[in-house]
């Protein structure tokens, strides 16, 4: 095929644009649906593994989205430098937002957004 051909291939008329797109079987409702409820969600409560200073970035990120990070630092609690660092990082980012950071348990941190207070009092028991 020659280069004249192939242009005259790419030029003609091919049928009633219109009717291309008429095959196609959109529900546009239900993509509004899911959209709408997207849009109610003020807050995800997400669960990380802290594993090395290069998933401080991604958390930080989560942070400021105003989402609440549930972390686990088993892992990383090997090297305590580590742990100690990306703590400070993660609380300074907390208290940029205004929210708070708490320890739970010893291998868990919880990093709370704006507004969100964590109670360090446990509920019942002595």
């Amino acid at each position: 095929m020659g280069i004249k051909e192939g242009l005259s291939r790419l030029f003609e008329k091919k049928g009633d644009i219109e009717e291309d797109y008429l095959d196609l079987d959109l529900d546009i409702e239900n993509y509004e649906e899911e959209i709408e409820k997207d849009r109610e969600v003020k807050m995800y409560i997400k669960t990380a593994e802290l594993t090395g200073l290069y998933d401080v970035p991604e958390l930080k990120k989560e942070i400021y989205a105003g989402n609440m990070l549930i972390l686990d630092i088993s892992v990383a609690k090997r090297d305590k430098i580590l742990v100690e660092k990306a703590i400070k990082d993660l609380k300074l980012a907390s208290l940029d937002v205004g929210g708070d950071i708490a320890g739970f348990g010893d291998e868990q941190v919880i990093v709370a957004p704006t507004g969100v207070k964590i109670e360090r009092k446990k509920l019942g028991g002595r």
